[in-house]
């Protein structure tokens, strides 16, 4: 099986930017697996404080889930299982903002740390969403171009 640690794994990505790929990514998938686990034991007071129990929980499997889908499609390259569990990170977090700005907006000032790290998140997120996006219509084209040579 053909991880993200295999000898010829990531072909056309620089050696310097390899390290992206198989430590920093699985890293912040690890991270965000744990703030998921701790989403759903301790639970979130801005989530908890707009909204039902029930949603608190949800909302806490949907981060988890997201991370731990895209960690394994991401070891395992498998792009497009990657992006849906990115997507689902991705949902959750931008549940996450609405709720701290909300709860700024209240004048709990003391939770705007929490909303600028989680932007920056939402910022490294969208990078590698871009990119996987990128990468799957390059593989696509490929797929295309390929195909139509071998009928010509």
């Amino acid at each position: 099986m053909k991880t993200i640690w295999s000898k010829d794994a990531l072909p056309l990505v620089p050696p310097r930017f390899r390290s992206i790929y198989t430590v920093l990514l699985p890293t912040v998938d690890v991270g965000l697996i744990v703030f998921g686990i701790t989403s759903l034991t301790v639970g979130s007071r801005i989530i908890g404080d707009f909204a039902l129990p029930w949603f608190r929980v949800a909302w806490g499997l949907v981060i988890l889930l997201g991370a731990a889908v895209a960690l394994v499609a991401l070891i395992l390259q498998l792009k497009r299982t990657e992006l849906y569990g990115r997507f689902a990170v991705a949902l959750g977090l931008l549940i996450y903002v609405a709720a701290i700005v909300v709860y700024i907006a209240s004048g709990q000032a003391n939770s705007t740390l929490t909303l600028v790290l989680v932007l920056i998140r939402l910022a490294a997120l969208s990078w590698r969403v871009n990119d996987l996006i990128s990468e799957i219509a390059r593989e696509e084209a490929d797929r295309e171009a390929m195909s139509r040579g071998e009928r010509v």
